[in-house]
């Protein structure tokens, strides 16, 4: 018999991509941190991903998720085969990944390539990460 303090790992309720929007043209997964500026947020990654030849509404499938909340990335990768994954404030554990990823630098895992970085508002004001995230993006799809 287990005991709640004798569990392994918490299985997640629901998958990454649930509640995603996006006509996923690209084959282009967004993932970030639910924030309280979400709206901002929001058109900072449009004008991002703008940059690096993505529309963020018809190329990619874009999802928020609550911090420390629990998802499954395993069946939408699965299933809809993205082959770029792009997330922004939610580390691989929360997705039920086990790997380590740095951030700002392409990983090639489970058939996509991911690109791993810090929260949408932590990026906009910071030039260098911004930079950095930009080196990124150039690198995956210019």
């Amino acid at each position: 018999m287990l005991l709640q303090q004798d569990l392994i790992f918490l299985a997640a309720e629901k998958t990454a991509l649930a509640e995603a929007e996006g006509h996923f043209a690209r084959k282009v997964a967004v993932l970030a941190v639910q924030e309280p500026n979400s709206a901002a947020n929001r058109d900072f990654l449009a004008k991002v991903l703008s940059a690096a030849g993505l529309n963020l509404q018809n190329d990619t499938l874009f999802a928020e998720i609550p911090a420390h909340e629990p998802v499954s990335i395993a069946p939408d990768l699965q299933e809809r085969k993205p082959g770029f994954v792009l997330v922004f404030g939610i580390p691989p554990a929360q997705l039920g990944l086990s790997i380590q990823a740095p951030y700002y630098q392409p990983v090639s895992f489970y058939g996509a390539t991911w690109l791993f970085s810090d929260a949408l508002s932590i990026l906009e004001p910071d030039k260098q990460k911004k930079s950095m995230l930009w080196n990124a993006l150039k690198q995956l799809f210019l």
